[in-house]
This record gives structure tokens, C-alpha cells and sequence, in this order.
């Protein structure tokens, strides 16, 4: 059974995680359809799992207000020719790497449940 777990990446787009592979859209649909175009079609059944975009254990509520002010900034930024001032910038990227990494933690506690 393939299993898809679907989580909010940034403020206006989801990842979808299953296998090693990940995938990211606009949409919870468009992340799954385009992770489905990366997965081998040796099973018929899935699961899919969708995540709140809230806090937890592997990234917090205050991490993710950080993190949707610093693309507001960053939007802004990017809509006037501009960029954000070198350490916003290096904050964003590092707060978008742990959350990428929460996801993946994430993909594997459900996995582990699953298996049990």
C-alpha cells in the first residue's frame, strides 16, 4: 500500500511525501498528482494523510508565525524588484529547511504507527 502524506510547506503551498519522494503544489490536489507522477504503479491502494498547519512537536506554532511574517517580507520584497536584508534572508532559508526536516519527521512517526 503506497502511502502520501500531504503537510502545508510555506504559506501557499503543500508537500506531498511518500517513499523518498516529495513533491510540492499549490494545492493539497496538485501535490498529490504531481508526487503520483513520481511513484512506481506497483500497488493500487494509497493512504493519504494531510497535516494542520499548526504547531507540533518537530516545528512550533511561534516557528511557523516566524516563518509566515518572514514570506510576507519576503513577497513584498520580491513584488518591488527588491530582496530581503541578507539576515532576514538567511532566517527564512533556515527556518524553510527545518520545516522541510519536520515534514520528513513527521512522514516517518506516522510511518512507524502505521507499523505497528
Amino acid at each position: 500500500m503506497k502511502t502520501v502524506i500531504v503537510s502545508p510547506n510555506k504559506a501557499d503551498r503543500y508537500i506531498a511525501v511518500s517513499n523518498g519522494k516529495e513533491s510540492i503544489g499549490k494545492t493539497i490536489g496538485e501535490a498529490i498528482d504531481s508526487i503520483y507522477d513520481q511513484l512506481e504503479e506497483d500497488q493500487q491502494n494509497t493512504v493519504i494523510y494531510v497535516q494542520e498547519f499548526k504547531g507540533d512537536e518537530f516545528f512550533s506554532d511561534k516557528q511557523i508565525e516566524r516563518l509566515s511574517m518572514l514570506m510576507k517580507k519576503w513577497r513584498s520584497a520580491r513584488d518591488q524588484g527588491e530582496m530581503l536584508p541578507a539576515e532576514q534572508q538567511e532566517e527564512l532559508e533556515k527556518l524553510i529547511e527545518i520545516e522541510l526536516e519536520a515534514s520528513g519527521k513527521r512522514v516517518e512517526k506516522i510511518a512507524n504507527q502505521m507499523n505497528k
